[in-house]
C-alpha cells in the first residue's frame, strides 16, 4: 500500500489506520449536480482505536476533521477543525479517517479534489463512567477484595 504523509495541525499523519463517524456534509441530488466529497460507505471503514490511556483517563468527546480527498478518493491531507480537548483521540480520530476511502467530489460534472468534513464521537462506555472506585471512607484507602 503507497504511503501518503497527511499533516494536521503540528502533527504528521500516514495513511492506513482505521472509527466511527457522522458524516457533516449532504449528498447532492442528481448525478451532475455539483457534489462534496464523502465516506465511501460500500468501502471498509473501520472504527478507530479508544486510547487505553484516554478510557482510562476519563476522556471523551467529538472530534471534527477536515479530509482533503483527491479526485482518485484518497485522503491527502487531514486538518482538526474542532478538538476534543484531548490530543490522543484527536490523534486516534485521524489515524482511522486516513485508511478510509471516499467518493471524490464532483464540480461541474468531472471529480475535483475538496475538502470532506468528518466528526468522530468517542464515548466511555456507560458501565465505565458509572463505576467509580471502591475507597475506604475512613481512610480514602482503596478497600482490598474480598475473596
Amino acid at each position: 500500500m503507497k504511503q501518503f504523509p497527511l499533516t494536521c495541525c503540528a502533527r504528521d499523519f500516514t495513511v492506513g489506520a482505521g472509527f466511527s463517524l457522522l458524516l457533516l456534509l449532504g449528498a447532492a441530488g442528481t448525478a451532475n449536480a455539483d457534489s462534496p466529497p464523502k465516506v465511501d460507505h460500500s468501502k471498509p471503514t473501520p472504527q478507530p482505536d479508544y486510547p487505553a490511556t484516554a478510557q482510562t483517563g476519563g476522556e471523551q468527546g467529538d472530534v471534527v476533521l477536515g479530509v482533503l480527498v483527491n479526485t482518485h478518493g484518497r485522503p491527502l491531507k487531514i486538518r482538526v477543525n474542532q478538538s476534543s480537548g484531548f490530543v490522543d483521540l484527536d490523534d486516534a480520530a485521524a489515524a482511522a479517517v486516513a485508511g478510509w476511502h471516499y467518493l471524490p467530489a464532483i464540480k461541474d460534472g468531472d471529480t475535483a479534489t475538496d475538502w470532506a468534513q468528518v466528526k468522530i464521537h468517542f464515548e466511555l462506555p456507560q458501565a465505565a463512567q458509572a463505576l467509580p472506585a471502591a475507597t475506604d471512607a475512613a481512610t480514602g484507602s482503596p478497600t482490598p477484595i474480598q475473596h
